[in-house]
């Protein structure tokens, strides 16, 4: 049986049944000291939101790897005359593997060898959402909640679905119907439902839902990530830097979650300090082209023209060019 998709994001390792891309804040940016002329466009926030995500439920314990399991029932599934079992089984594996085309035929299969369930329709819907073909998901899930009104995790899942193709009001029904069902559920549609708020801009929901988040699970990081992207929208630069000291004690590894500090805490004009936030976010991601870019541009802000270029070049080197041209056509750079 496969997870449920939340917009959560893991810094270290998507977290099954509960992984969605969190949402990062792009604030106001000033003019550098050295050159007046090179305003608001020449630095940017950090780097675009991404795609949502879908992942499996973990597996129960077993030793065998996926790859053994494929071994495993393959030839049982050559013979023709495998079970339902064998197919669902070797499905998982697939799945696990990230072949999610082979693992949907598989699961096609066993639901057409067995007796079709809320749950074979749910790991049918799952497998789509992997494959991005966003009109066989919302079909699975429907056809899942319809035979099992009581499946929350159905209900978010379409509601993820409807998510990713900007059908916010329909999603959010969706997450509503998921969190009032309770359970397991619960959580990932409170989350779902707070972002799903802040992308159609009703952030006071937004952040009501990342507080009741937080309340009820300290440690949540992504929500006190996204509540700071909204802190620092509503140029609140303290709270969002508040917020932020929280995750960050809570996750200190976190690369992405110094660079959002960084920027707030620029916006305050703490440039020591964002400073050093910046220096954290790329020892902790040697290739952070976005926080090398802005490590950059807060160096030239400070006059620091050999530190900025030398940064501005490292984030060329991975994909983040735009500022480092500019620098060079302002004669700042080489």
């Amino acid at each position: 049986m496969f997870g449920e998709n939340t917009l959560e994001y893991d810094a270290d390792a998507a977290t099954p049944a509960e992984v969605m891309p969190r949402h990062h804040p792009i604030p106001p940016w000033r003019c550098l000291a050295v050159a007046v002329a090179l305003c608001l466009a020449f630095a940017a926030g950090c780097a675009d939101k991404r795609p949502p995500t879908a992942v499996r439920q973990p597996d129960a314990p077993t030793s065998s790897s996926p790859e053994d399991v494929i071994r495993q029932t393959s030839p049982t599934i050559a013979s023709g005359n495998a079970p339902a079992a064998s197919y669902q089984e070797r499905g998982e594996a697939y799945y696990r593997l990230g072949q999610f085309e082979l693992a949907q035929k598989d699961f096609e299969k066993a639901q057409s060898s067995g007796s079709p369930s809320a749950e074979s329709l749910y790991d049918l819907g799952a497998a789509a959402y992997m494959r991005q073909d966003y009109d066989k998901a919302l079909k699975f899930f429907s056809d899942a909640v319809a035979m099992d009104g009581g499946m929350g995790r159905a209900y978010n899942n379409r509601g993820v679905t409807y998510f990713a193709l900007g059908q916010y009001e329909n999603a959010l029904a969706d997450f509503n119907t998921a969190a009032r069902l309770g359970g397991p559920s619960e959580g990932a549609a409170l989350f779902n439902r707070a972002l799903t708020y802040q992308s159609m801009r009703d952030l006071d929901r937004a952040m009501a839902d990342y507080d009741r988040i937080t309340a009820a699970d300290p440690g949540n990081v992504a929500a006190r990530n996204n509540k700071a992207d909204i802190l620092i929208t509503l140029r609140r630069f303290d709270e969002a830097a508040a917020v932020l000291d929280a995750a960050i004690a809570a996750s200190p590894s976190d690369a992405e979650l110094y660079f959002n500090r960084a920027l707030a805490r620029e916006a305050l004009g703490q440039y020591p300090t964002a400073m050093a936030d910046y220096d954290r976010a790329v020892r902790l991601r040697s290739n952070f082209a976005e926080a090398y870019r802005n490590r950059g541009v807060l160096h030239l802000r400070l006059q620091q023209n050999k530190e900025g270029c030398a940064d501005l070049a490292l984030a060329c080197r991975f994909g983040q060019c735009a500022q480092t041209q500019k620098a060079k056509n302002f004669g700042m750079c080489q």
